[in-house]
């Protein structure tokens, strides 16, 4: 069978960008990404901060999957509170993108910007490095995990998989496979009693826990 249903969909980032941003006399860079998960945006984070650790600041936001389990999390960097990471954030948000990552790096130039100035300064380096990234509209898909797969029915949830517009991300081989995939969340229950057909009860689906694309 095929599944037809409209999919769900989420804006995002159509690439990653890194663009310099003067604002008085301070310099800030603003650096994107999309990102698949909390850890993706928690690596970016950390080589940006790498990359400029002679910066004043890397503060950062990023938001992660979709309607209410979505994840948001943002960080001042040494920044007075809430001036630099919650600006940032409403900017994505207000984008109405998810699986985006921003990190906003700021070199002092000497003149203290003040609060309401680093607020509208890190909430337009964001902005700036949003614009440049584009957006794009992406189909919601959710990963999976269907393990103890009997090789003989191995080629049959394959197709099963993809008959549902699936992706299969990773076949580990041993006794049994286990397989990786990503499915459209309107699409899993009636997959997993598929699976579960197939294989006569044998395999197991379970939906992974981390946010996904």
């Amino acid at each position: 069978m095929t599944n037809e249903a409209r999919p769900e969909m989420y804006t995002t980032v159509a690439q990653a960008v890194r663009v310099r941003v003067p604002i008085g006399l301070c310099r800030f860079f603003a650096s994107v990404k999309e990102v698949q998960s909390e850890a993706e945006a928690k690596e970016f984070i950390e080589a940006v901060s790498n990359e400029f650790a002679d910066a004043t600041h890397n503060a950062w936001a990023y938001k992660v999957g979709h309607g209410d389990s979505s994840i948001r999390r943002y960080s001042d960097a040494g920044e007075p509170a809430n001036t630099a990471g919650p600006p940032m954030l409403q900017a994505i948000e207000g984008r109405g993108l998810t699986n985006v990552v921003v990190v906003g790096t700021r070199y002092f130039g000497g003149v203290k910007l003040g609060v309401g100035g680093l607020i509208r300064a890190y909430r337009d380096t964001a902005l700036a490095g949003l614009e440049a990234a584009g957006v794009r509209q992406e189909i919601i898909m959710i990963p999976v995990t269907i393990s103890a797969v009997d090789y003989a029915y191995l080629g049959d949830v394959l197709r099963e998989i993809e008959s549902f517009r699936g992706s299969i991300a990773t076949l580990d081989y041993g006794e049994q496979v286990t397989v990786k995939a990503s499915v459209r969340p309107a699409d899993v229950a009636e997959l997993q009693q598929r699976i579960t057909d197939i294989t006569r009860g044998q395999a197991q689906m379970e939906v992974a826990n981390e946010q996904g694309s």
